[in-house]
């Protein structure tokens, strides 16, 4: 990977991470910039590449990004093996101690 790849690829983690902050009422161009201390330019690379992986949408009358369901489901993927391994465990203890 070269380093213009590697640098585009950790901007737009910064821009989807800022993103996530504005999950309920979208963010402009120029809010994401802000928030990620880039340029406009790299918002529109960045976002390009987030709308093309499904993790993010542009409302096309307001102008605004918003994190698709695609994304945000990443998050109730972690909690359910967290789960699942909490459960695993607690199957063992009571195993061991009959409680």
């Amino acid at each position: 990977m070269s380093a213009d790849d590697r640098n585009l690829t950790l901007r737009t983690l910064d821009v989807l991470e800022a993103l996530c902050g504005y999950a309920a009422s979208g963010a402009t161009n120029s809010e994401l910039a802000k928030a990620t201390h880039t340029s406009a330019p790299n918002i529109t690379r960045a976002m390009a590449q987030l709308i093309e992986k499904g993790w993010a949408r542009k409302d096309e009358q307001t102008g605004r990004f918003f994190p698709k369901p695609d994304f945000t489901r990443l998050a109730f993927r972690v909690m359910a093996d967290f789960d699942r391994i909490t459960r695993r465990y607690d199957d063992m203890r009571r195993s061991m101690t009959g409680q």
